[in-house]
């Protein structure tokens, strides 16, 4: 009697372990949600006081092929100071969370909440101006 349930347990084990890697196949591995990056954009207010835009943000500014994209800033250490560069084009270092550019209607805007963020390392002055706007 023992046999056979001995038996139907080790063919159980068995079968578990064939199942393992198929149920492991389907599964998504997480992709990194943020990266080290270095953009240069122009710094402007956001809707308050303490709320800042990175517009027109791009790895090289001189590649007039890349799309800019807007990011939320938030200050990766207390000496980051984004309003003495307001209105101006600055090179922020730090990590970008990636998220996929959502369609919009043309014309609108995306709200601030939906901005991917932009935690920043450490900002750099490029020109007392901004180059043109985000198309």
């Amino acid at each position: 009697m023992k046999l056979p349930i001995v038996a139907l347990a080790v063919c159980l084990v068995v079968a578990a372990g064939l199942a393992m890697p198929d149920a492991l196949a389907g599964q998504d591995y997480q992709t990194p949600k943020s990266k080290e990056v270095s953009l240069t954009g122009c710094l402007v207010q956001g809707s308050g006081p303490s709320v800042f835009i990175l517009e027109n943000a791009k790895a090289d500014p001189r590649d007039s092929t890349e799309k800019g994209q807007n990011y939320l800033l938030t200050a990766g250490s207390v000496s980051i100071s984004f309003s003495q560069h307001l209105n101006n084009e600055v090179k922020v270092d730090g990590k970008a969370e990636m998220k996929d550019r959502l369609a919009q209607p043309a014309g609108e805007r995306r709200g601030e909440s939906d901005l991917p963020k932009l935690t920043a390392t450490k900002i750099t002055h490029v020109a007392s101006t901004c180059s043109s706007p985000l198309s």
